[in-house]
């Protein structure tokens, strides 16, 4: 995986803005672009404070033969993104439904009839795609 890739999926983790994080470690939003872009590499103090802000070590983000374990909402966003398609959707329906199921907003009863409902607009879904 590309020092960049790393970079975007470690900074939604953190929820840092581009401009917020580069200014965090000291550097240019310009600089940050180069390395985003993988135009450029940073120098290695800047690397060495990208990786501690991040909780991660410099060689592990600079070896693009480590990988970053993925959660399954980051797989699926990238999967969608790399097909092509617009990910901001699903990012946010799935963004809302984490607040639902995490803020115990909702009682067990009410999640199960959420996830039931759900499913039957999944198999609706399925059913039209097939038509």
């Amino acid at each position: 995986m590309k020092f960049s890739e790393k970079l975007d999926i470690l900074l939604e983790r953190h929820n840092y803005k581009r401009v917020d994080f580069a200014d965090k470690v000291g550097i240019t939003y310009r600089a940050f672009a180069y390395y985003m872009c993988d135009t450029r590499k940073p120098r290695k103090s800047v690397l060495e404070r990208i990786a501690r802000e991040l909780d991660v070590t410099p060689d592990f983000l600079i070896d693009d033969s480590k990988e970053l374990k993925l959660t399954q909402e980051e797989k699926f966003i990238r999967d969608i993104s790399s097909s092509g398609k617009n990910p901001y959707e699903a990012a946010k329906f799935l963004s809302q439904s984490k607040g639902l199921f995490a803020g115990n907003s909702l009682s067990d009863k009410d999640k199960d009839a959420l996830m039931s409902c759900l499913k039957e607009i999944y198999e609706d879904s399925r059913k039209g795609n097939k038509k």
